[in-house]
Order: structure tokens, then sequence, then C-alpha cells
């Protein structure tokens, strides 16, 4: 007869409070998240500018400019893909498609001012987008 009856107030109660601390402990991971994906964005942007130039006697594995338009190709995927999540009614795989192909676009027109197009940096670019649109805050 010891058995202990809750009521369904207090169920309810019990209930709220698991889920807000669910959405607090959220927002706190999403944070983190975010934090973590501008410092590998600021780090992966400065290690890009210690990549030795051709002053260097031996050539480097990854040309400097390849990992600059991959560094700044992820930035700007990132920033695409936030906006359109933000500002659209898009889904989230629509919004990733669409932040995909705005960032090819700014490289394309990056490199239409350039001399020639070279379909390297464009590799650069689309690797630097697609790891961008896959990052979410």
């Amino acid at each position: 007869m010891g058995t202990s009856c809750i009521s369904v107030e207090k169920w309810n109660h019990r209930r709220y409070h698991a889920w807000k601390n669910d959405q607090n402990h959220s927002r706190k991971r999403r944070a983190m998240t975010h934090a973590n994906t501008l410092f590998l964005s600021v780090l992966l942007l400065l290690a890009s500018l210690t990549v030795p130039g051709k002053s260097c006697q031996a050539e480097p594995a990854i040309p400097r400019d390849k990992v600059l338009h991959t560094s700044f190709s992820l930035v700007i995927g990132i920033a695409a893909y936030d906006f359109y999540r933000k500002n659209t009614t898009l889904s989230t795989a629509q919004a990733r498609a669409a932040a995909f192909a705005s960032t090819l676009l700014v490289g394309v027109a990056k490199e239409l001012t350039d001399d020639e197009f070279d379909w390297g940096d464009m590799a650069a670019n689309g690797v630097g987008a697609a790891i961008g649109v896959m990052i979410r805050f």
C-alpha cells in the first residue's frame, strides 16, 4: 500500500522543467559549436597566411592560393547558409544548396576577374563551400 501517486500537475511540472533544461543545454551546445567553428575558421585563415610563398625554395604541398580560396569559401558558405536558414522559409537541404550555389557564384565572379580562369581554384572554392554549408549554428 506504499504506492506513491503523483498528480498530473506535478508530473507536467517535472516534464516542463526537464524540457526547459534540455532547451538550455541545446542553446549552450549551439553556442559552443558556433564558437568552435569561428575559432577553427580563424585558425585556418591564419594558417593560410603562414603557408610559404614563392620566395621559398621548396614548393608547398598545397599552394597558398588554394588554401586561401578554401578558407574564404568556407567562411562565405557559413554566412550564406546562416542567412538562408534565418531569413527564408527554405528547408535545411534547400538552404544548403542555395548557400553552396551562392558561394560558388562568388568564386566564379572572382575567377572571372583574374587573368585566366583556374579550375583548381574553383575546386578549392567547392571544398570550402561544401564544408561551410555543412556547419550549422
